[in-house]
């Protein structure tokens, strides 16, 4: 019903950090830089409105070590 309407909801885990999206509650420490500023968790997923943000993603950041 919710896509109907234009509203989408975005955030997985493994996606990049986009601040215009996403808002880092925590950082998550790894030692592999592949995954450096990746989505390490979901704690709230986000929602847009025909591509306009209407609420970000809250989500934990991997961080190199």
């Amino acid at each position: 019903i919710l896509k109907k309407q234009g509203i989408e909801e975005f955030g997985t885990i493994g996606e990049g950090f986009d601040p215009a999206k996403h808002q880092a509650i925590g950082n998550v420490d790894i030692d592999d830089a592949t995954k450096d500023h990746t989505v390490a968790e979901i704690l709230q997923k986000g929602y847009s409105l025909h591509g306009k943000v209407i609420r970000p993603a809250f989500v934990k950041v991997f961080q190199k070590a």
